[in-house]
């Protein structure tokens, strides 16, 4: 969560799906995930958690916004003439330290609150589900025409249900399909951007470091599973 919360753009969504897939992937019965499974809770949540203070990482020593919520911040210190960035720590050390110190009480205030409150929060699963259902119905309707006043996104919301609903159905996760959502168009225009850098030669990627960390990562998380029933089958042959 920390790691996917200090790449600008991603936010805690994303770190939040890819720790779902991923302790899923490693976990000894995949097949309670999506029934109330507490590791794919505790993976999600804990995921999403770390992502928030990792994303002000970029926001302080960069400038730039981690997620939507570092945005926000980003734009409150520029209404008060601070600049984010490697002066930041040089002309306000004093701001920045306030900032660790606060985060740092946060996590201790929110787990006073969760342990004390954990039973109470945990009543809305008792909501009878005709309730539940038409009403997230209707915020999804209101938040899907309220984001730029367009039927067009409403339809758009309406038929991603019915697709979602038959992807489920048929044993499609979500979680890869939000994440090309999300993070498709991030993705084309830095891939853009960095082919022009790179004059034209995609080969460069596998020069620089940072980049082969990442392929040897997508590597792991795509075949870890089957590379370990290989060693677990190889085990069990000997």
């Amino acid at each position: 969560g920390t790691l996917i919360g200090a790449m600008p753009g991603l936010g805690s969504t994303i770190a939040a799906f890819l720790a779902y897939g991923e302790v899923k992937r490693s976990s000894k019965k995949p097949e309670n995930f999506g029934k109330g499974s507490l590791e794919g809770i505790a993976a999600s949540e804990s995921a999403n958690n770390a992502a928030t203070g990792g994303a002000m990482i970029p926001t302080l020593a960069l400038g730039i916004p981690g997620s939507a919520t570092t945005a926000v911040i980003l734009g409150g210190f520029q209404i008060h003439g601070l600049r984010a960035g490697p002066y930041l720590f040089e002309q306000q050390p004093d701001l920045l330290y306030t900032i660790f110190y606060g985060m740092l009480l946060a996590n201790f205030i929110f787990l006073i609150f969760g342990l004390l409150g954990a039973k109470i929060f945990s009543r809305i699963s008792l909501i009878p589900r005709g309730y539940l259902w038409p009403s997230v119905f209707v915020f999804c309707l209101v938040g899907s025409y309220g984001l730029s006043q367009s039927m067009v996104d409403v339809y758009i919301m309406l038929i991603s249900g019915v697709a979602g609903f038959f992807l489920r159905r048929y044993g499609f996760s979500p979680a890869p399909i939000i994440m090309g959502i999300v993070l498709g168009e991030l993705v084309e225009n830095s891939l853009a951007q960095s082919i022009i850098i790179f004059d034209q030669n995609i080969f460069m990627f596998f020069t620089r470091p940072i980049c082969l960390l990442f392929f040897g990562l997508t590597f792991l998380s795509l075949f870890y599973r089957p590379i370990k029933n290989l060693i677990m089958k190889g085990n069990k042959d000997e």
